[in-house]
C-alpha cells in the first residue's frame, strides 16, 4: 500500500486540503488531542494576527489521552507530526488553482522531563483546516475513526465525514478515481472482485459495525462491467 492521501473539500468548494493517511490510532487521537485545543476564538486571535498556537499540556495527560503509547514513545510521534505535512489549495477549478500553501501539522514541540511539561507549536495557517475537521469530527466520532483496524475503513469512513456537507447521503467515484486515495498502487486489485472484497467489503463491513454510519455499496455498470462505485449512507 503506497501512502493514501487524504482530500478535504471545504465548505466553500474552492478550497481543497491533502494530507498523508495517519496510519494509527495514537496519530488519529493526537490529531483529536489537537482538535480540542483549537477553539473558533483563535481564528481571530492566531489567524487573523498570523501568529503561530501554543499547545501546553502534560505528558501524563497526553498518554492517557493516546492509545497505547507511553511517555517514552511520545516524542517519537510528536516528531513524527513535524515531518507531516498539510497543502492547501485555493480557488481550485478544473485542477488549477490560484494559490497554493504547504505547512507542517506540529512547527515544534518541547518535553521537559523534569516538569513533565509537553509545548506544540501550531501554525497558525492550520487553524482554519482544524476547525473545520472539528466540525466533522462531532462528539465522540473521532473515538469510531480510532477504532477501526483497516486503513481502508478508516479512508473511507474520512472520505465521507470530513469531504461532504452533512446534507449529503452519497458520495461516487470511478474506480481510477478511488484507487489512488485509498493507496491503491498501479496494477493491484485489477480484477475488480478483488478489489470489492478485500478493499470494499472490508471498509463497508467494519464501518457498519464500529461506526455511527451506516453505508451500502452501489455498483454502477458498463455492459456489465463496474465503471463506478458509490457509497450511500446515513446516520444510524
Amino acid at each position: 500500500m503506497l501512502a493514501a492521501t487524504r482530500i478535504v473539500i471545504h465548505p466553500d468548494g474552492t478550497t481543497i486540503s491533502s494530507y498523508k493517511y495517519l496510519p494509527t490510532s495514537a496519530h488519529i487521537t493526537l490529531m483529536a488531542f489537537i482538535m480540542k485545543h483549537v477553539k473558533s476564538s483563535d481564528l481571530q486571535t492566531n489567524y487573523k494576527n498570523k501568529q503561530n498556537k501554543f499547545i501546553i499540556s502534560n505528558a501524563n495527560l497526553m498518554t492517557r489521552f493516546i492509545p497505547n503509547i507511553t511517555i517514552d514513545e511520545l516524542p517519537d510521534l510528536l516528531e513524527d507530526y513535524c515531518n507531516r505535512t498539510l497543502t492547501t489549495k485555493y480557488n481550485v477549478s478544473n485542477d488549477k488553482y490560484d494559490f497554493i500553501e504547504t505547512t507542517a501539522f506540529i512547527s515544534a514541540f518541547s518535553y521537559d522531563k523534569i516538569s513533565n511539561q509537553v509545548t506544540i507549536e501550531l501554525c497558525y495557517r492550520l487553524i482554519p483546516f482544524i476547525l473545520y475537521i472539528k466540525q466533522q469530527y462531532i462528539g465522540e466520532r473521532w473515538k469510531y475513526s480510532a477504532s477501526l483496524t483497516s486503513s481502508y475503513s478508516n479512508l473511507v469512513y474520512d472520505m465521507i465525514i470530513t469531504n461532504f456537507d452533512k446534507n449529503s447521503t452519497s458520495i461516487k467515484f470511478t474506480l481510477n478515481e478511488i484507487k489512488p486515495l485509498l493507496g491503491i498502487e498501479d496494477g493491484t486489485y485489477e480484477i475488480y472482485s478483488n478489489f470489492k472484497r478485500k478493499v470494499l467489503s472490508t471498509a463497508m463491513n467494519e464501518i457498519n459495525a464500529k461506526t455511527d454510519l451506516h453505508v451500502e455499496l452501489i455498483e454502477h455498470k458498463i455492459q456489465r462491467k463496474v465503471e463506478e462505485i458509490q457509497f450511500n449512507f446515513c446516520k444510524k
